[in-house]
């Protein structure tokens, strides 16, 4: 060996030495750096020169673990999702209060039936009155906040998703461009770990907000995908981008992904966690079951509450009663069974007519005078044929049906009163007379309230214009068809039916017959839609209005959010009674009595008794969002709500403390390996300052055996 090789070698070993020196130093200074991985140092024997050429440093790695990394990644994803889930959940449930709270809507509703067992005490009291009314609209306007804050939630998450979105993109494109760095510093043989140590963090970023997995390209740098396979960065970065919407009830957009490509572009198939992937459940599902639950209860509440205030009435009677918004049409099949009782009452509240309705046989009969009046079976008709019965009472009154609105008025300071027949009570769609059209309500909605329209398959539709849109996804979230059925051609004649529309809507190619089926429940009137396996169906628009009514055909049937969870914005105490709590009915009448005798006295209770008593009944309660159908009271309904937005919250929360101790441990097992260890640093440092001083006295030796060789051959 020579001595220029003995020097090569101990220069060598310099080199080498303080290259891992310096990456140590670097590691310890780093040592408290999140997402830090520590790099070490590759060495291997020179032989350019032969045996004993020495050393060099082969490279400069990271310390990386790829499945540690990429069991980090799940649970990062895990815990973003949850953590999400959690924080808005917590808030919604936080939003219908504590229970035992006396401002809560469930104390403010127990409230209510408070004042009406003490409106029993004393029906006659004004202040009682007043007292019930106010608790009951508090109640209410408790029910449009609580709603209110749902939709502002949900407003919420949609904006969150947009910055997600937004804030995802802008790692995707730093992750892209570390890659060219890393791949450059590859080709040219320098350092590539600080290029990517700093992606590393990217994807840790990036990994709270998308379920990502990670995989190393040849050249240098990494590919990032989804779990679910959509390649977020490959050579070039994808494009992501989200638009959110504000809009109560709105149809929300889609996470689009590489638009511009002209392929299925929608990204959120393939995302199956992650902050967006928790965002997007609790907008889409978690909220929208709440919401739809709480309309639910208060469609429910006010439907309880007028099917027994509809029987009552108040002392004296009043003398105008204006129905609910039916979304129906004079032209519509009448389709009542049995019989009810209208009687006219003068201005102390004595009767003076008394029209008994037979529906079986189309006949109004009156006592004063005495006679009878026949109509047809069309809600026009029957109006007309009543208005007429009315018009030859005393005092005089009229009835009218216009715009989908029934009412009945009476003059002269008179009064008019709607009763059930005791023995054959009339009914459509499982609803009483006055009960169906809402004459007597207490609780009111500008649009139908309950959607049990009793439309006979062969009734007119009644929509001249207009179309309604669908948007179609399959199982995957992927977008499949929009379809649009318009009201246009033979559908908008005046003989067109709700056979004919089902038809239209059920169309393959045209309308949703490959997706679905609507369907007319013969008993009930009511229009459903029941999606085939593997679709979902979402309504986009629907611009139909039943000719003056201002009702459309998803708000009449409860085709839509709006019509459904809508309920929680818009019941509330009918304004006529908010403004005169005297017309609060508590008494329930009598109209076998004579004519000229009183039907009601201002001391009857039993009208109060009886709202008190829908509390405590058992009735049936359609499925609506996290509420399963159901027959219990409505006390334990409305506790069921609130054990429901507890219950979910609970679990989301439970679901974030398992997933967060999950990514602690994969963090804390990624650390053990990826990490550093000063201890384990400073035992290298030492190890390497040795060799850098051997490698000093290799040379320092060479050096003098050098120059006495030099000294000798100069003698």
């Amino acid at each position: 060996m020579s001595i220029s090789t003995v020097l090569y070698s101990g220069l060598s070993g310099l080199r080498a030495s303080q290259t891992a020196m310096n990456t140590i130093s670097q590691n310890i200074t780093n040592a408290n750096t999140p997402g830090y991985v520590r790099t070490e140092v590759v060495l291997a024997p020179r032989t350019q020169l032969g045996a004993g050429g020495g050393v060099e440093v082969t490279s400069v790695r990271r310390a990386a673990d790829r499945f540690l990394a990429t069991a980090s990644y799940i649970a990062e994803a895990a815990r973003g999702s949850s953590a999400a889930r959690a924080d808005i959940l917590s808030r919604a449930q936080s939003n219908f209060g504590d229970p035992a709270s006396s401002t809560s809507m469930f104390a403010l509703l127990d409230d209510f039936w408070s004042a009406m067992t003490e409106m029993s005490v004393d029906p006659s009291s004004t202040l009682r009155r007043v007292d019930a009314v106010s608790t009951l609209q508090t109640m209410y306007s408790e029910v449009h906040r609580i709603g209110e804050s749902i939709q502002d939630l949900v407003s919420e998450a949609d904006q969150r998703i947009a910055d997600a979105v937004n804030d995802a993109q802008s790692l995707i494109n730093r992750i892209a461009d570390l890659n060219k760095e890393i791949q450059l510093n590859k080709r040219t043989g320098a350092d590539a770990s600080g290029a990517e140590n700093a992606q590393s963090a990217l994807v840790d970023e990036l990994s709270a907000l998308l379920d990502v997995r990670v995989a190393p390209q040849t050249e240098g740098g990494i590919h990032v995908r989804t779990s679910g396979g959509a390649l977020l960065v490959g050579v070039q970065p994808a494009t992501i981008s989200y638009t959110p919407n504000s809009t109560p009830f709105a149809t929300h957009g889609t996470i689009r992904i590489n638009e511009g490509l002209g392929l299925n572009s929608n990204l959120e198939p393939y995302i199956q966690g992650g902050e967006i992937a928790g965002l997007l459940q609790v907008r889409d599902q978690d909220l929208v079951g709440l919401s739809e639950a709480l309309g639910g209860f208060a469609g429910a509440l006010a439907d309880a509450l007028n099917e027994v205030h509809n029987e009552n009435a108040s002392a004296p009677p009043v003398g105008n009663l204006v129905g609910r918004q039916t979304g129906l049409l004079g032209t519509d099949q009448l389709g009542f069974t049995g019989r009810t009782t209208i009687a006219v009452t003068d201005a102390t509240g004595n009767l003076t007519q008394r029209l008994s309705v037979d529906f079986d046989a189309g006949t109004i009969t009156s006592e004063a005078p005495a006679g009878t009046l026949s109509f047809s079976n069309t809600i026009g008709s029957f109006a007309s044929v009543l208005n007429t019965a009315l018009g030859i009472s005393t005092p005089a009154g009229s009835a009218s049906f216009v715009d989908g609105v029934l009412s009945l008025n009476v003059g002269g300071n008179g009064g008019v009163v709607v009763q059930q027949d005791s023995a054959n009570p009339s009914e459509r769609a499982g609803r009483g007379f006055s009960h169906f059209f809402g004459l007597n309500d207490l609780i009111s909605r500008p649009t139908p309230l309950f959607f049990e329209s009793g439309v006979d398959a062969a009734d007119p539709h009644g929509f001249t214009d207009g179309a309604i849109t669908y948007q179609v996804t399959d199982s995957l979230g992927r977008n499949v068809a929009t379809r649009s059925i318009s009201i246009s051609g033979p559908l908008a004649g005046p003989t067109s039916d709700w056979g004919d529309l089902l038809d239209s809507l059920n169309a393959t190619g045209t309308g949703l017959g490959e997706y679905g089926v609507f369907a007319l429940d013969n008993n009930t009137g009511r229009v459903s839609f029941t999606p085939n396996p593997g679709f979902d169906i979402a309504l986009v628009s629907d611009s139909t209005l039943r000719a003056n009514t201002g009702v459309s055909f998803t708000a009449l049937h409860g085709l839509s959010q709006a019509a459904t969870a809508g309920r929680a914005f818009e019941v509330d105490v009918d304004v006529e009674i908010a403004a005169d709590p005297g017309r609060l009915a508590v008494g329930r009448p009598n109209l076998s009595v004579a004519l000229g005798q009183r039907v009601i006295e201002a001391g009857d209770n039993r009208g109060a008794a009886a709202l008190v008593a829908a509390r405590d009944s058992v009735r049936s309660f359609s499925a609506a969002g996290v509420l399963t159908a159901q027959s219990t009271t409505l006390a334990v309904y409305a506790a069921r709500l609130g054990g429901e937005a507890g219950r979910m919250a609970q679990d989301a929360e439970r679901a974030q403390l398992g997933s967060q101790a999950v990514a602690t441990a994969a963090a804390d097992r990624r650390a053990q390996i990826e990490g550093v260890s000063l201890d384990d640093e400073l035992m290298k440092m030492t190890q390497y300052q040795n060799s850098y001083a051997a490698a000093a006295r290799v040379i320092q030796a060479a050096t003098d055996m050098l120059d006495i060789l030099m000294s000798i051959g100069y003698r």
